[in-house]
């Protein structure tokens, strides 16, 4: 009797996670939409407000000093991109902003801890800057848009074929949750979304499938790589900020490699095919 009560709360209290992580992906997903079609100063505070956030929950778990470095320099990539409009700029802050963040930490911690402050503003500063930079872009919000959906496609398709299906592990020592039914699922409905979202453009069907392949790809690899971050230090979440999902780094461990992924992708692919990217 015992166990079956146990059973039941722990069910109960399953359902309620699941709710509230229900609420709160709709609430942010809301957000998100709205700040990307307002664009402007809207979406630039938006970015660089998580790109802090994401800078404090990495030194917060790291336990690496440079924290208010990080943050300068996260401020410097948001400033070239935002004000100046440089991505050239914008990557030169980044880089230099990493080495000046390593240095301080290893100044202050006896050689210890460089090498990680470095890559925590890394982490924050690459998506940021490409976010900014697509979205610069004329009629980007579309693009934008496009991007979100197809990584919680991702997201979802992974999550769920995952659970029904099971199966062999993706990388049981990174991950252990995640399988390899459930990454084909996950690339399967973000490849699905991705060129039927396309296909409302005239003659877009095929680069809509190439470049959802491409964020579908990165998105879960962005999730491991998180996954791999927080097993490295030991702990479940990279914050509590956001019911029902932890941190800021959990929520959007996705977009870390797929918005670089895409940016990168669409001018490749718009080279290739002589299309105008953005």
């Amino acid at each position: 009797m015992t166990g079956v009560m146990v059973q039941l709360r722990f069910l109960e209290k399953a359902r309620c996670e699941l709710g509230l992580r229900v609420l709160s992906s709709i609430v942010l997903a809301t957000i998100t939409v709205a700040l990307v079609l307002l664009g402007g100063w809207w979406f630039a505070g938006l970015v660089l407000i998580l790109a802090l956030i994401v800078v404090h929950e990495w030194f917060a778990m790291s336990g690496c000093a440079g924290r208010w470095a990080a943050m300068a320099a996260i401020v410097g990539v948001w400033f070239a991109m935002a004000v100046h409009g440089s991505l050239y700029l914008a990557l030169y802050m980044a880089v230099f902003g990493a080495i000046g963040t390593a240095m301080f930490s290893l100044v202050s911690r006896g050689g210890e801890g460089g090498p990680w402050a470095a890559a925590g503003t890394i982490y924050a500063a690459l998506p940021m800057a490409a976010l900014l930079w697509m979205r610069a872009e004329e009629g980007s919000q579309w693009l934008l848009l496009w991007m979100f959906l197809v990584v919680w496609s991702s997201d979802t398709g992974a999550y769920i074929v995952g659970r029904l299906v099971g199966g062999m592990k993706l990388a049981p020592k990174i991950s252990p949750g995640k399988t390899v039914s459930g990454a084909v699922g996950g690339l399967t409905l973000a490849s699905i979304v991705a060129m039927t979202l396309a296909s409302m453009i005239p003659s877009d069907e095929i680069r809509g499938l190439i470049l959802g392949a491409v964020v579908a790809i990165a998105a879960q690899a962005g999730d491991l790589l998180q996954s791999a971050i927080k097993r490295r230090y030991g702990v479940k979440d990279s914050g509590s900020i956001i019911p029902g999902h932890g941190g800021v780094m959990d929520r959007l461990d996705s977009l870390v490699l797929a918005a670089p992924a895409l940016a990168v992708a669409v001018v490749i692919v718009s080279t290739l095919m002589g299309a105008p990217h953005g």
